[in-house]
């Protein structure tokens, strides 16, 4: 019977993290992935709708440089192109992890793995079946879809984002569901894509508004870029299917729109049903695997991480439990640290999130002061052809701590990750307000929503 040191059971951004950090402390490390190394986000969920959702919005650059007259073009944007692009840097990126691991001596193991006791997994193969002991395990096994079922409609009618990526050609309508409050947004992603692809897109969610992790005014003003986009919003709703439209009811009235295909990309739950976690005795609810800041489960010799945690349910957070979780179970004493890590839309213009909203900061009883920069005011905003955008900076009074950063257009992941390196460091309002950043550069306007911040002491 085969032992390893450590055993990784799942190959996703947590699992491949985990088994390098391991293997960098020295520790023989087998991983065993049930599909391909990468998991959903490298074949299925955040790279293919980042390149897919990219590629949509450089098309709109592309298109909005024509209307100025500097560029040429009367190309329409095409969704297969897309995904075959999509389809051969996926392929890039997969090799690229696959050679790492080897590098790092880690033994991939192509199969689907099952606790049959406390330290010992019963492993499935093409070939057949076999036992492997370990002296610890990292579970990263990540989620599954989970799409919800539309009155009406049949359920293949209904796509996750996978689905979507694999049109041969868009669909001529589309009805995008909204998550509920622990909704990610990612499926405004892909009524962007969609959008831009030419189907005349609708977008639904049971909630008071979109996005309710992102602050309301900045909210409002994503929605209002959709609407002008082109895209309905209809919030507080609900829908069913009727033939090829959706009745929407909202606000007392029903409207009905055309509906073709369902969309459905924010609804993923943690993935543990084959794995037998009870065997191990690791607690599981459905809510995900229960880990301390360690990624250690109920079982000592076993952690856990990434989305099968239901913590943090992103690619960023899981590569950092991964690390985390790896080194420990090689002997390290690492903790994580999830409170400061942004949240990105990739969409036209981006949108992005980190930390606490004005209302969640007030509902905590803190004395607040926000400072709000137009982005129409921004020299590479205008130079970017930016025609509307939002930097909002939510602080606490007395000490100026950095509670929160919201962001709505052009280069928002990265006024979002300077934000999170802000809030991590601890910089003070102050601080920050006193910033000198590159001229022009979009990281000015993170500094300029302080300085509105300060002058509201």
């Amino acid at each position: 019977m085969a032992h390893y040191d450590v055993l990784i059971i799942g190959g996703g951004p947590a699992g491949y993290t985990a088994a390098i950090a391991a293997a960098g402390r020295g520790a023989k490390v087998a991983l065993v992935e049930a599909e391909r190394p990468g998991g959903a986000c490298v074949h299925y969920a955040c790279i293919p709708t980042n390149i897919m959702a990219g590629a949509a919005a450089s098309f709109l650059d592309a298109r909005e440089l024509a209307v100025h007259g500097v560029l040429e073009t009367g190309e329409r944007f095409s969704l297969p192109r897309a995904a075959a692009r999509k389809d051969a840097l996926v392929a890039q990126m997969a090799k690229g992890i696959a050679a790492a691991l080897r590098i790092s001596k880690v033994e991939v193991i192509q199969g689907r793995a099952t606790f049959s006791g406390r330290s010992a997994v019963a492993i499935t193969e093409a070939g057949g079946q076999r036992d492997v002991t370990a002296d610890a395990f990292v579970i990263a096994t990540g989620t599954r879809w989970d799409p919800p079922s539309v009155p009406g409609a049949a359920p293949d009618r209904v796509l996750t984002a996978d689905a979507v990526q694999a049109l041969h050609s868009p669909p001529s309508s589309a009805v995008v569901l909204a998550a509920g409050p622990a909704g990610s947004g990612f499926s405004l992603e892909y009524a962007f894509l969609l959008a831009t692809a030419g189907s005349s897109v609708t977008i639904v969610t049971d909630q008071p508004r979109i996005l309710p992790a992102l602050d309301t005014s900045v909210a409002t003003t994503v929605r209002g870029m959709l609407e002008g986009a082109g895209i309905q919003v209809f919030t507080g709703a609900t829908i069913r299917a009727e033939g090829s439209n959706a009745v929407i009811t909202a606000d007392g009235r029903s409207d009905t729109v055309p509906a073709e295909v369902f969309v459905a990309a924010d609804v993923r739950r943690p993935y543990f049903e084959t794995l037998n976690p009870g065997a191990a005795a690791v607690e599981a609810s459905a809510d995900g695997i229960a880990v301390d800041s360690s990624c250690r489960t109920s079982n000592p010799a076993v952690f856990a991480a990434g989305d099968v945690t239901g913590q943090v349910m992103l690619s960023s957070a899981a590569t950092h439990m991964g690390e985390v979780a790896g080194l420990n179970a090689a002997g390290g004493t690492a903790r994580t640290r999830l409170a400061h890590i942004p949240h990105v839309l990739q969409m036209f213009p981006e949108v992005a999130w980190i930390g606490l909203t004005e209302e969640q900061a007030v509902a905590g009883h803190r004395d607040v002061v926000t400072g709000v920069f137009d982005l129409a005011y921004n020299a590479r905003a205008i130079a970017l052809g930016a025609r509307e955008g939002i930097v909002k900076v939510v602080a606490e009074r007395e000490l100026g701590e950095v509670l929160g950063v919201h962001v709505a257009g052009p280069g928002a992941a990265e006024i979002a990750n300077i934000a999170a390196a802000v809030m991590q460091a601890e910089v003070s309002l102050h601080d920050l307000a006193a910033m000198t950043f590159w001229h022009p550069s979009m990281g000015e306007s993170l500094a300029e929503a302080a300085r509105r911040a300060l002058a509201r002491f």
